[in-house]
């Protein structure tokens, strides 16, 4: 008997550490369709002042997913359309504001035109 309720509460307790730890996170599907005028721009995001990371050549379409701490609050996304013979292009959303405009639009819209770059 005692080693049966021993063996239930370290059970009970490991099953509360696997709740929680997974229950702490949640992710947030953003997606984006990105066109560039002209077409063919390779695009980037950034979230906060971290690293850049590729995400394709416009036009493009695809799901991004986020943990909730990486867009809550003061938090940044900025994505960046690059194509030789042009001047970049971006644009920053709180990550508060990026996720609402993806659940009311259902997407994150973005159609910067290119300025070519006259050096």
């Amino acid at each position: 008997m005692k080693f049966s309720l021993i063996h239930n509460i370290i059970l009970c307790a490991a099953a509360i550490s696997i709740l929680t730890i997974s229950g702490c996170s949640t992710t947030n599907r953003v997606s984006l369709k990105i066109h560039t005028e002209p077409e063919g721009a390779h695009i980037v995001y950034q979230l906060d002042q971290e690293k850049w990371t590729y995400l394709g050549v416009t036009p493009l379409e695809t799901i991004e997913t986020f943990d909730d701490r990486q867009l809550q609050g003061n938090h940044s996304f900025t994505l960046k359309a690059m194509r030789c013979g042009y001047l970049d292009q971006t644009k920053e959303w709180t990550g508060d504001n990026l996720l609402l405009e993806n659940d009311d639009q259902g997407m994150i819209f973005w159609t910067p035109r290119l300025i070519k770059n006259t050096e």
